[in-house]
């Protein structure tokens, strides 16, 4: 009996084990009356609580799912030095001014003795089920999409260019690629990008396209000849340039 008493609420001790009392009319005393009083009272009281807040949850909640999926719009006045701090797949340039060729900044260096006629761009790997071998003309000749694109790199430069390019998905497919856990790209310098089944996951997949074209003309060398990668919402250290080799695992 001891050990209940310890765990029992000390309501319960007070008014379940002590004698009832008699009101002046002889009525014997309801010990639980004050006790259930009380607690309605406290219901009442959460239940006006309760309808008060509810509305004001739902409003903060609808904005800010709203202003989760809204990307902010960059004006052609926004300087470079707030924009090299943003993350692409949160803003929206399609106001910005296109960068001309001479003006797109350039990093590392281009492959010497570059032989484009031996050139292939090799598709493989575990999930392949066509191995795949393309040369220069060959993917020229492949399906393209057109796109401007705001390129990233973080603390250091943002380039705003029109891409032209052949669609990763479409090189998949004739892949015979059903599935994969990640697909890893390979350049003629030995830079590597690896992209996880999670980043690409339905149309993610269609932010990443091959260009071989950029503002209407034939890629430079040193932005990638003869096909760079471009990955829409991604910073820019996974745009791997003078591409040979994808490898799909």
């Amino acid at each position: 009996m001891r050990y209940l008493f310890r765990i029992f609420p000390e309501f319960f001790r007070k008014n379940l084990l002590l004698p009832w009392k008699v009101d002046q009319n002889g009525e014997i005393g309801n010990p639980f009356r004050g006790f259930i009083r009380q607690q309605l009272k406290g219901v009442k009281n959460m239940k006006r609580i309760f309808l008060w807040w509810v509305p004001v949850f739902v409003v903060v909640a609808f904005f800010g799912v709203s202003s989760a999926g809204e990307r902010v719009k960059l004006t052609p006045d926004t300087p470079d030095t707030e924009i090299i701090s943003m993350n692409p797949a949160e803003v929206d340039p399609s106001l910005l001014p296109l960068d001309p060729i001479e003006n797109l900044n350039v990093t590392g260096t281009p492959p010497e003795n570059f032989d484009l006629a031996g050139w292939r761009l090799g598709v493989s790997g575990k999930q392949v089920g066509n191995p795949l071998s393309f040369s220069y003309e060959e993917l020229s000749n492949l399906p393209m999409v057109e796109k401007k694109v705001l390129l990233i790199c973080p603390g250091f430069f943002a380039d705003y260019a029109e891409w032209e390019g052949v669609p990763l998905r479409v090189l998949l497919e004739r892949a015979q690629v059903e599935e994969y856990q990640r697909i890893r790209l390979v350049g003629l310098d030995g830079y590597e990008t690896v992209f996880t089944r999670e980043e690409l996951e339905g149309e993610k997949l269609d932010l990443l396209f091959l260009a071989l074209r950029v503002n209407g003309e034939t890629l430079p060398p040193e932005h990638g000849f003869p096909v760079r990668l471009v990955a829409e919402d991604f910073y820019g250290s996974r745009w791997v340039r003078w591409l040979k080799e994808i490898v799909v695992e």
